[in-house]
């Protein structure tokens, strides 16, 4: 990984876990996402006039996949609600994080790109996977199947899937979208645009989902006098995707970016630590250590 991709991932990771504290310690729900995300279009429309010159330049294929983007985005935060409600910050927020890559590694060698992840690399997500898998334990005699045989396991994978969904189909449709305006703007400013795209395709899946689920919907009722909150998970949220798109311009394969992401990992076990008091388990602390060493990997890699 390029120096630069490693600052805009960390800056990425750092805003990352603090939107999902706001989703776990305010209100983990659709409803508190459709809120968050509707801000997040909200705050940047002026961009889009700004920047109403480069959507004249696209085509049909950039907005099915932006309608595709949003769709996983839209699953991925619906699914991320769901595990916060089912299980702790420290445990779901490693899963949700880490089962990306084993799938975007299995893609990544059906689609013929393997060639492009170094060996530390592919050992370094092989790492971060083994320490994600064990930190839901509290004893490392307990370590059992049993220990995943639950809704926030299942919710937390499914998120994962849905992360594995949108990031494909982000780095195809950028660099689509780069090819489109023939470096007529800065790989930044596409990154931006195309954020926003998807945060407002996301709102329209997210609305989708909201019609059908009354609970959701009183809840969606509730959640305006949330405001301050949803507006700054908002903020967070697509501020942080927003470079990490932008970092996918900087790597030789998609894999790299999602993998040292998982920086945020150590980031959300600490403020789950800290700020909701959730317990530090000894193997909690070795998964942690692994992952770091996993990281260090990728990123040597």
């Amino acid at each position: 990984m390029t120096l630069s991709a490693i600052i805009i991932v960390l800056i990425s990771a750092l805003a990352h876990a603090g939107w999902n504290l706001f989703g776990k310690k305010v209100s983990p729900s659709a409803a508190f996402f459709w809120h968050s995300t509707l801000w997040s279009v909200v705050i940047t429309l002026p961009v889009l006039v700004w920047y109403s010159g480069m959507l004249v330049g696209l085509d049909a294929r950039l907005w099915w996949l932006v309608a595709l983007s949003g769709l996983f985005q839209a699953s991925y935060l619906s699914f991320l609600a769901a595990a916060y409600r089912h299980g702790e910050l420290s445990v779901v927020y490693p899963l949700a994080r880490s089962s990306p890559l084993l799938i975007l590694l299995v893609g990544a060698i059906f689609l013929g790109t393997a060639e492009r992840i170094t060996v530390p690399a592919v050992f370094g997500i092989v790492m971060i996977v083994a320490g994600c898998v064990v930190l839901p334990m509290q004893r490392f005699r307990d370590f059992s199947l049993n220990n995943y045989r639950n809704l926030a396991t299942l919710f937390a994978l499914l998120t994962a899937a849905s992360t594995a969904g949108y990031s494909i189909v982000d780095d195809a449709a950028t660099s689509h979208m780069r090819d489109l305006l023939q470096g007529h703007w800065l790989d930044g400013e596409v990154a931006l645009v195309f954020v926003i795209l998807q945060a407002g395709a996301t709102v329209l899946w997210l609305s989708l989902g909201l019609s059908l689920q009354a609970a959701e919907r009183q809840h969606w009722r509730r959640m305006w006098a949330s405001w301050p909150s949803t507006m700054a998970a908002g903020t967070l949220m697509l501020g942080t995707y927003a470079l990490v798109v932008w970092a996918m311009a900087y790597v030789e394969d998609v894999s790299y970016v999602v993998a040292f992401r998982q920086i945020s990992i150590p980031m959300g076990v600490a403020m789950g630590w800290y700020f909701l008091g959730e317990k530090l388990h000894p193997p909690k602390l070795l998964g942690v250590a692994v992952i770091l060493a996993g990281l260090l990997l990728v990123v040597l890699g």
